[in-house]
């Protein structure tokens, strides 16, 4: 059985290392993972770049780690999982497991339903009017309809994920999920049990110079260390701050509606504020209100900064980049090159024999991993998109 893991792995904690020995002794034989790359969901760069974290994967134990195009990395939940699950069905998983706040199948399935409901929809936009936010609003919406038991998982923001997965896998026969009990601290929590740390607390003790061996795997924090050490670690957005405002403000009204979602007036908004923001947390509060979370303005505003077309992650992606894979991955490799629907490609070179959607896709890869060289505390020079080669862990 091939398992299928969703990942960021930013930093590859403890916590990671558990789900995947979870997942292993669920009966899978090999893991497969896709995993955000330069760029993370909640519109930030990545703490330490992806092939650092993809080292750490494999010598941690998956066998495979893909690449997830930047587009879908930094978008809704919902593109999120739909490129993820696309990427892991072309690559031949059998089951995808995912950490839950909850152990069983039943309320995931239920809370999976209701955010496709219609009469939730209405509610939704019933309480929003009234001047709810929007996971306000979805909470009260699932509770009336489905229940407390699926309305308390929608609310938690890892189940939020969990339920996009499933709801994609409906689309994909032949392919069941596999949920594994979180244990130890919360989402973004501060807390610990005093085996495992948020991924959050984890990077804000990094950056205030308290790396800590406790949390990590060794492959984790060696990798971290050797990164911190050639300066190449922590990557902060705030590293290249005014950059980013300067390149922000070239844009016009009509460019920056390319890459802004169309809704209430969303890009003018940040048009607006963007002009006059002296520091990008003035940006975002200056456009936050209660029907956008703070991590939808942060991709938005990522997304118009990296010229990421805003039709782009509606799509799929249209080839699968391999990062990192174990001496089992390259069986997997094998046979998922012959396979899959989409090319699979290992090396830059064969990224330049692929169709004119792929081409672009790569582009924005390659542009967008030459900023993200700017983020860390020795600015790296441009090319590592194109240059770095395949990960093989023996």
């Amino acid at each position: 059985m091939v398992a299928g893991i969703v990942c960021e792995y930013n930093p590859f904690h403890k916590g990671h290392l558990y789900q995947l020995e979870k997942t292993k002794q669920a009966g899978a034989d090999a893991v497969v993972c896709v995993m955000s790359g330069n760029y993370v969901q909640r519109g930030e760069c990545a703490f330490v770049d992806k092939w650092t974290r993809a080292r750490s994967a494999v010598l941690c134990g998956a066998d495979v780690v893909i690449d997830l195009p930047v587009p879908w990395a930094v978008s809704s939940a919902e593109n999120f999982a739909r490129g993820s699950v696309y990427l892991l069905k072309q690559f031949g998983i059998d089951v995808l497991s995912f950490g839950s706040e909850c152990d069983g199948k039943k309320n995931l399935l239920l809370a999976a339903e209701s955010v496709k409901d219609e009469r939730v929809a209405a509610l939704i936009k019933k309480y929003m009017s009234e001047g709810s936010s929007y996971p306000s609003a979805l909470f009260k919406g699932v509770n009336e309809i489905y229940g407390s038991e699926a309305a308390a998982v929608v609310s938690s923001p890892n189940s939020t994920l969990a339920v996009e997965y499933i709801n994609q896998l409906n689309e994909c026969e032949g392919i069941d999920f596999m949920p594994v009990k979180r244990k130890g601290a919360l989402h973004d929590s501060d807390a610990s049990d005093g085996e495992l740390l948020s991924a959050s607390k984890i990077r804000g003790d990094i950056a205030g110079g308290r790396l800590s061996a406790a949390f990590l795997p060794e492959a984790s924090y060696d990798g971290i260390c050797a990164m911190l050490n050639d300066g190449c670690a922590p990557c902060l957005i705030s590293n290249n701050e005014r950059g980013i405002l300067s390149s922000l403000r070239e844009l016009t009204p009509y460019q920056l509606e390319e890459y802004i979602s169309d809704e209430k007036g969303l890009a003018q908004r940040i048009y607006d504020a963007m002009r006059s923001a002296r520091s990008l947390n003035e940006l975002y509060e200056s456009v936050k209100v209660k029907n956008y979370t703070l991590s939808r303005i942060r991709r938005e505003v990522l997304c118009a900064w990296l010229r990421i077309p805003k039709q782009t992650a509606l799509g799929l992606p249209p080839y699968i980049r391999i990062l990192a894979v174990s001496e089992k991955g390259l069986e997997l490799l094998s046979a998922a090159k012959k396979n899959s629907a989409i090319p699979v490609v290992t090396r830059h070179t064969e990224m330049q024999k692929l169709s004119k959607q792929a081409k672009e896709i790569y582009e924005i890869q390659c542009s967008s991993t030459d900023k993200f060289a700017l983020f860390s505390p020795r600015v790296r020079e441009c090319g590592l998109e194109q240059r770095s080669p395949l990960i093989v862990v023996r």
